[in-house]
C-alpha cells in the first residue's frame, strides 16, 4: 500500500519523492519487516533512505543488505570536519588534536566539548572515559537555576511532548517556555531534531535521568509527567507508538496512579511471557457484531504467543493462569464446548484512549518489541478479503484452523442468513484457509446468490500480499451447494473388507464387536490413525475436506487408574503416543486449560496441535471394533454436512446409471482392498473374494411400484451390468424381477427394494441423500 501511493503522489507531484527514516533500529520487527520489503519491491518513483545504528548480523535490518539496496556506512567526525565544526563555532582550530583525542570523532562528543570551549572553559582535565559525562554537567551546571530544574523534570520524556504540554507540564506561559527553551538549546542539552522540535540527544538524556536524577526526584516527576502523557495521547489526532512506549516508562513513577488502580501496578510487573500472551489474547479476539460478545481461543494463544511474540512456551502457560487470577483476562463460558479449554478474553476496556490499554501498548512496544492490532483476524477479513465481504452477508471467523464440518455446523446456525425466508432455500457458503505470517486464519461466507460466491472465492484466491509486516495468503476454499457426499460408502468398504455386518441402532450408532480379546488402547488409536491415512488419498476432494483428512491424524492415550479411556486427536501428525501418568492426570483435574497445558508437557513438534479429546469408561474393555467407531464419526459428519446440501442427482436410464452404479462399485471395491491389506477390521485381515455387481430395475408408474433387485457375484468389480425390465411387464417380487432380465445359475442371494433406496444404497449413500430422476 505504501508503495503504492509513493508511486501515486510522484505522479501528481509530477516528480520522484525522497523518503528518508532514521533510527529504524527502534521500529518493531513488523515494521522493519515491512521496510525489508521496500528494498525487495521498491517504488518506480519513491528513493527510500534507511538509517540505522547498532544492528548486529543477522538483525532483520541487515537482511535490507542483501538486496540491491545501495550501502553507505556512517563513521566518526574525521580532525578536518572537527576544525569546520571549531571554526563555525567561532573556537580557535588549535583545539582540534585535543577534541579528536577525546571524542575519537563521536559527534555528540564532539558536540560537548565545543559547548564547554565556547562557554570559555577548559577541556584539560578531561579524560576520553569521562569527556561525555564531564561536558553534560557542566553545561547543566552553566544553566540557571531554573532552566537547571527544567532539564532534569524533562529528562523523563524520551520523546518531545508537544508544546501546549510542555508549557503546562511546567507550569509557565508559552514565552518562559520559549526562553527557557532556548538557554536549553544554547547549551546544547536540547539538539536532535524530533519532529520538527530540537529535543535530548538519547544519551544525554538517559544519563540525566538514569545517573544525574535520584529515586525522590524520579518519583516526584513521574506522577505530573504521567498525567500530562496521558492527557496529550487522548487529545492527539493520531496515536503515536513511540508516545506509549514513554508513557509506559514514566507510569513506573506514577505512585498516586498505581495506588488508585492497584490494576495498572500489576500491569507493570508483568513479565516478557504475560504480555506476550495477553497481547495475543487481544490480537487474535473475534468480536460477535450480532450480540457483541468477544473471546479468544486459550490454545491459539499460546501458539500465538510464542510464533509472534517470541514468548517461551512454558513460561506462556504458567502466564494463562497468572492472567487469569490477576484479572486480565476472564473466562468466556461457550454452550457446548465442554472438549475444550473455555475462551478468554481481556478484561481491559477496549477504548484505545483508555489509561491502562495505553499503558499496555506502551509495555508490549518496549518489551516485545511489536506493536498490539487489537482483533488482528477482523482487520485482516476486513482489509484483505473486502471483496469477499461486500459479497457476502455473513462472514464468519477464528483466529486459528478450523475443520470446514465445523464451519459448516457453525454456518447452518446462522438461520436467518443461511435460509432464504421467502422459499426456504439454502444459500450458498464459502469456507476459506488464510496463512497470515504462519498464523492460520478460518472464515465462513454466506452469500445469496452463487454469482456473488464466485466473484468472492475469485477475489479471496488473488490475496497474497503485506499486511501489518506479514505475507496473508489463502491457502484453500471450500464451497458446498455442490451435492451431497456419500454417508454409507465406508461401512460398505469396511463389509466388503472384512464380510462381517455392522450393527446399528437407527439414531446414528454403529458399532462392530471385535471377536477376540479387548484391545490395548495403543493398537486401538494406531488403527484409527491407519483408517485416516488410507483414506487420505482414496476419498474425493470434498470428503476429504469433511472428513478432516487434509492434515496427519495422530493420537496421544491413556488408560487412567479409574479405568478411564482417554484420547486426545493430534493434528499435523501421524504418531501415537502414550500418555504418562501425570499427563492423564492433567486431563481429569479440573484447572483451567487444560488442553493448553496438556500440548506443552506431550512435547508436541512445531506445526502438532491437539484437537479433539475423549474420555470413554467401558468396564468390559475396548471390545468394539476402532475402524468402524472412526467410520462412525464420519458417517455423523457426512450427514451434518448433507443436511442441507442438493441431493446427489441420478438419472434411472441404463448408461447413465450404468457408469454411476460401475464407479461406484470400483470405487468401494479398491477401498475394501486397501482397507483388508493395511488393516484388521472385526478380527479379519487380508484379501477377500471379489465381486462384481447386476442390477435388475423396474421403473413403474409410481415411486412405490418401482423396484431394483441385484446381486453380487464373485468376479471383477468392473462387470457392473444394469438391464430394466420393459415398463408393461409387472413383476411379483424381487425374485421374479431379477429372473426376468438375468440367469442366476450359482444362486447368488438376490437383495433390492424400492428403486430410490436400493439404487441410493449401491451407491454408498443414505436414502434421502440421492434423487433418482425418472
Amino acid at each position: 500500500m505504501l508503495i503504492r501511493l509513493c508511486d501515486e503522489v510522484a505522479s501528481v507531484l509530477k516528480r520522484d519523492l525522497v523518503l528518508a527514516i532514521d533510527e529504524c533500529q527502534h521500529l518493531t520487527d513488523d515494521d522493519q519487516r515491512a521496510l525489508l520489503t521496500l528494498a525487495d519491491d521498491p517504488p518506480k518513483r519513491a528513493r527510500f533512505v534507511i538509517a540505522w545504528s547498532s544492528a548486529e548480523r543477522g538483525h532483520i535490518l541487515t537482511q535490507i543488505l542483501d538486496t540491491n539496496a545501495g550501502r553507505l556506512v556512517v563513521g566518526g567526525l574525521d580532525r578536518n570536519e572537527i576544525i569546520d565544526m571549531l571554526r563555525a563555532a567561532r573556537i580557535d582550530p588549535a583545539h582540534a588534536d585535543r577534541v579528536m583525542f577525546l571524542s575519537n570523532g563521536f559527534p555528540i562528543i564532539v558536540e560537548g566539548l565545543i559547548g564547554q570551549l565556547r562557554s570559555g572553559g577548559s577541556i584539560d582535565d578531561y579524560t576520553p572515559p569521562t569527556a561525555f559525562v564531564r561536558t553534560l554537567e557542566d553545561a547543566l551546571a552553566r544553566l540557571p537555576v531554573d532552566a537547571q530544574v527544567a532539564a532534569r523534570q524533562l529528562s523523563i520524556f524520551e520523546l518531545p511532548p508537544s508544546e501546549a504540554t510542555l508549557a503546562s507540564y511546567l507550569d509557565l506561559t508559552a514565552t518562559q517556555w520559549g526562553v527557557l527553551r532556548n538557554s536549553l538549546e544554547r547549551e546544547n542539552i536540547l539538539t536532535v531534531d524530533r519532529n520538527g522540535q530540537l529535543w535530548f540527544h538519547e544519551a544525554r538524556r538517559s544519563h540525566l535521568w538514569n545517573r544525574m536524577l535520584g529515586e525522590e526526584e524520579r518519583y516526584e516527576i513521574g506522577q505530573p509527567a504521567y498525567t500530562a502523557l496521558i492527557d496529550q495521547y487522548r487529545q492527539s489526532v493520531a496515536s503515536s507508538t513511540g508516545l506509549m512506549v514513554t508513557i509506559a516508562h514514566a507510569a513506573r513513577y506514577a505512585l498516586h496512579s498505581q495506588q488508585t488502580q492497584p490494576i495498572l501496578l500489576r500491569l507493570l510487573q508483568l513479565t516478557q511471557a504475560q504480555l506476550a500472551v495477553l497481547a495475543s489474547v487481544i490480537e487474535l479476539e473475534i468480536t460477535d457484531p450480532l450480540d457483541g460478545a468477544h473471546w479468544t481461543p486459550p490454545e491459539t494463544a499460546l501458539i500465538y504467543a510464542h510464533n509472534t511474540f517470541g514468548a517461551d512456551r512454558l513460561a506462556a502457560l504458567d502466564a494463562l493462569p497468572s492472567l487469569l487470577d490477576q484479572g486480565f483476562i476472564r473466562e468466556v463460558p461457550e454452550t457446548g464446548s465442554a472438549n475444550a479449554d473455555p475462551n478468554i478474553s481481556c478484561t481491559l476496556v477496549e477504548d484505545e484512549t483508555d489509561e491502562l490499554q495505553i499503558v499496555l501498548r506502551g509495555r508490549v512496544s518496549d518489551v516485545l518489541g511489536k506493536s498490539v492490532i487489537a482483533q488482528i483476524t477482523r482487520r485482516v477479513v476486513h482489509e484483505q478479503y473486502e471483496a469477499l465481504r461486500l459479497e457476502s452477508s455473513r462472514v464468519l471467523s477464528d483466529p486459528g484452523r478450523t475443520d470446514v464440518i465445523d464451519l459448516v455446523r457453525r454456518v447452518d446456525k446462522e438461520l436467518f442468513y443461511r435460509f432464504d425466508l421467502r422459499d426456504g432455500s439454502v444459500c450458498p457458503m464459502l469456507a476459506v484457509t488464510v496463512d497470515y505470517g504462519g498464523q492460520p486464519i478460518s472464515m465462513a461466507a454466506i452469500f445469496n446468490r452463487t454469482d456473488y460466491r464466485r466473484a468472492a472465492k475469485k477475489s479471496a484466491a488473488a490475496v497474497d500480499e503485506m499486511s501489518y509486516g506479514r505475507r496473508v495468503k489463502t491457502t484453500r476454499a471450500f464451497e458446498d451447494q455442490i451435492s451431497t457426499i456419500p454417508s454409507q460408502k465406508l461401512f460398505q468398504a469396511a463389509y466388503l473388507a472384512s464380510g462381517r455386518p455392522i450393527e446399528a441402532d437407527g439414531r446414528g450408532t454403529w458399532w462392530m464387536r471385535n471377536p477376540a480379546p479387548p484391545l490395548p488402547i495403543h493398537e486401538y488409536a494406531f488403527r484409527q490413525r491407519t483408517l485416516a491415512e488410507v483414506l487420505r488419498s482414496r476419498l474425493t476432494d470434498v470428503e476429504q475436506e469433511i472428513y478432516a483428512l487434509r492434515e496427519p491424524r495422530g493420537y496421544a492415550v491413556g488408560r487412567a487408574p479409574d479405568d478411564t479411556y482417554l484420547f486426545v486427536e493430534l493434528r499435523g501428525t501421524t504418531r501415537v503416543l502414550d500418555l504418562t501418568f501425570e499427563q492423564m492426570e492433567l486431563l481429569q483435574d479440573d484447572k483451567p486449560f487444560t488442553f493448553a497445558r496438556l500440548e506443552h508437557h506431550l512435547n508436541l513438534r512445531r506445526g502438532e496441535s491437539t484437537h479433539l479429546f475423549t474420555g470413554r469408561t467401558q468396564p468390559e474393555g475396548l471390545i468394539d471394533d476402532p475402524v468402524i467407531s472412526l467410520m462412525a464419526s464420519f458417517w455423523q459428519q457426512a450427514r451434518d454436512f448433507n443436511k442441507h446440501q442438493p441431493r446427489y442427482r441420478i438419472k434411472a436410464r441404463a448408461g447413465a446409471l450404468t457408469q454411476a452404479l460401475r464407479s461406484a462399485h470400483a470405487d468401494t471395491a479398491a477401498l475394501a482392498r486397501a482397507l483388508s491389506e493395511q488393516l484388521t477390521i472385526g478380527g479379519m485381515r487380508g484379501h477377500r473374494p471379489q465381486h462384481g455387481l447386476r442390477v435388475a430395475v423396474h421403473l413403474g408408474p409410481t415411486e412405490s411400484s418401482s423396484l431394483v433387485a441385484y446381486t453380487q457375484p464373485i468376479g471383477d468389480p468392473s462387470d457392473v451390468q444394469v438391464r430394466f425390465l420393459a415398463p408393461t411387464v409387472e413383476p411379483s417380487g424381487l425374485d421374479d424381477l431379477y429372473g426376468s432380465v438375468f440367469d442366476n445359475p450359482f444362486g447368488d442371494e438376490i437383495f433390492g427394494g424400492p428403486s430410490a433406496s436400493t439404487v441410493a444404497n449401491l451407491l454408498g449413500y443414505d436414502d434421502d441423500e440421492i434423487e433418482l430422476v425418472r
